[in-house]
């Protein structure tokens, strides 16, 4: 995806930037569900739920133009690394 065509934070509306933290919240949440089930490695259902959300909120992201999550917080998901979560199709 063309970085230009994503908006820039500073640009976002009161609901659109609403929306945009609500989706960082919750993925910073699914990062640290990812990474204390992959450490345990307890609950493999838990982490591949996680891991679907997680993919399915960077595709949200993507899809209504928002930017990365890096932009909200210094631990979230960039460009690049968004790039590599969808590289590979959801089965």
């Amino acid at each position: 995806m063309e970085a230009s065509r994503r908006q820039r934070l500073a640009d976002l509306s009161l609901r659109d930037f609403c929306l945009y933290r609500a989706i960082c919240i919750e993925l910073e949440d699914l990062q640290d569900t990812i990474q204390l089930e992959g450490l345990l490695g307890r609950d493999f259902h838990v982490l591949s739920v996680a891991m679907r959300d997680r993919r399915l909120l960077v595709e949200w992201l993507r899809d209504l133009l928002l930017p990365p999550s890096s932009q909200y917080t210094d631990g979230g998901i960039s460009e690049a690394a968004e790039e590599e979560l969808l590289a590979h199709p959801l089965e």
